[in-house]
């Protein structure tokens, strides 16, 4: 019996669209706080009042913006990296349970770094959480189709 199979093209799919909603609802949540003035406000004054920085230390809207493109950043790390690996492993690769379980893994701590946002009052924080749960479900019956489907 071999471990390695190939990459079944439903899944292919559904990982794919799953991370460009995830990628796309995002760019779309990071656009809308950069754009309001308010929420710059929020966190200058989170900022100032956390005591971390030098008195005197007075940050501006391009501080506000890097901020936001750097934690955007790490929030599609994982599901980019994981799109792309998906679609090498379909194209050049098979698959293992190796792989399902690493980013089963993965999946489950960017879900965990969206869900510590708490960010309970936007709908792209629950958009992005429905991402991450059909991107985890998906992974997870890929198991099922190595058991039952053992093509080469």
């Amino acid at each position: 019996m071999n471990s390695y199979t190939r990459f079944p093209k439903r899944q292919l799919y559904i990982i794919l669209i799953a991370v460009a909603f995830i990628i796309f609802i995002s760019s779309i949540d990071v656009l809308m706080r950069v754009k309001d003035e308010t929420f710059f406000e929020l966190w200058k004054s989170a900022v100032l009042n956390s005591g971390a920085y030098p008195e005197g230390f007075n940050p501006t809207f391009d501080d506000y913006a890097g901020a936001e493109m750097f934690r955007y950043l790490f929030k599609i790390a994982i599901p980019m990296g994981f799109g792309l690996l998906t679609y090498v492993t379909y194209q050049k690769l098979r698959l293992n349970r190796l792989f399902i379980f690493i980013w089963a893994v993965l999946l489950a701590g960017g879900m965990a770094y969206t869900f510590f946002e708490l960010n309970f009052g936007s709908v792209f924080y629950y958009l992005v959480m429905a991402g991450y749960l059909v991107l985890i479900i998906t992974v997870l019956s890929l198991t099922q189709e190595m058991n039952s489907n053992r093509n080469l």
